[in-house]
């Protein structure tokens, strides 16, 4: 039996590639919500992240977020929230909240390049990639909790197939922008990991940094990344025949588990109206 690695709404893969880096006003369709859905965005202590704090409130992340889940049918009310945790991150508990750390932001702002890279990664790219990965992934242990979906092997390894899965869902662009970005994260990630640090329950950076380049390779936008994979060298590691087989299964596990849960027509919608961040100036 193939194991199952469940899928978030395909609502929210339209989530905008320059999430971060371009300032927003964002306005919400009235018609696009999720009423399950509570959104909070909790105050730092710490004045530090009183900056990140301000942008992602002002351009209504959260609420966006919401509007793409609007095709999901969710059996119980569901709150996400920006907040301070103390560390990068707030693990989420069944019956829980979905929680995004003030601190893994700001890490992924340090770990972005101030320049554009040899390999093409924008910083811009970087944040927003990084971002959307994160949010994707907070996400998917939600679902998978909510909806009661089995899920075989790790759920951290599990969340993350399920984010750069959705990825690569609403085109080429976005595929891009948001795996190259994810990539350049965990690759430049300083945790050195040594001893029982292996036991933790979710994957080194490094092999997160080789699991999303197969997802990509592996996808329908193949092409698009063969420059970004050569220059690293993934097609020559014996990984990469795999990949195609590895996407087929994760796609496999997406059309068994989740579109039954899925309002197609509002699903559609969402693809459609192509919410963008504009530039605001700020």
């Amino acid at each position: 039996m193939k194991c199952i690695v469940n899928a978030v709404a395909l609502s929210f893969a339209m989530v905008c590639p320059a999430l971060l880096s371009t300032p927003a006003s964002a306005q919400v369709p009235a018609d696009l919500t999720n009423d399950q859905i509570k959104v909070e965005y909790v105050e730092p202590k710490n004045s530090a992240y009183r900056p990140i704090y301000d942008k992602l409130k002002r351009r209504q992340v959260l609420e966006q977020l919401r509007a793409f889940m609007a095709p999901l049918a969710l059996t119980r009310a569901l709150t996400v929230k920006l907040d301070q945790c103390g560390r990068s991150s707030s693990p989420y508990q069944p019956g829980g909240a979905v929680t995004l750390c003030y601190e893994y932001i700001a890490e992924i702002e340090r770990l972005a390049p101030k320049d554009k890279t040899d390999r093409g990664v924008t910083r811009e790219n970087a944040v927003s990639g990084a971002f959307i990965q994160v949010m994707l992934h907070e996400m998917s242990h939600a679902v998978f909790d909510i909806l009661s979906l089995p899920v075989w092997g790790r759920e951290e390894d599990a969340a993350d197939k399920l984010a750069g899965f959705i990825m690569l869902q609403f085109g080429k662009d976005v595929a891009q922008v948001t795996l190259t970005g994810t990539a350049h994260f965990f690759e430049a990630s300083d945790r050195t990991w040594t001893g029982s640090d292996f036991s933790d329950v979710r994957s080194t950076e490094s092999q997160r940094f080789y699991n999303y380049l197969c997802i990509a390779y592996g996808g329908p936008h193949s092409d698009a990344f063969k420059e970004f994979l050569n220059q690293i060298g993934f097609l020559k590691l014996e990984r990469s025949k795999r990949c195609p087989a590895e996407y087929r299964d994760l796609k496999w596990a997406f059309d068994q588990t989740i579109m039954k849960h899925v309002d197609k027509d509002l699903m559609k919608k969402v693809q459609d109206m192509q919410i963008l961040f504009p530039d605001d100036g700020k």
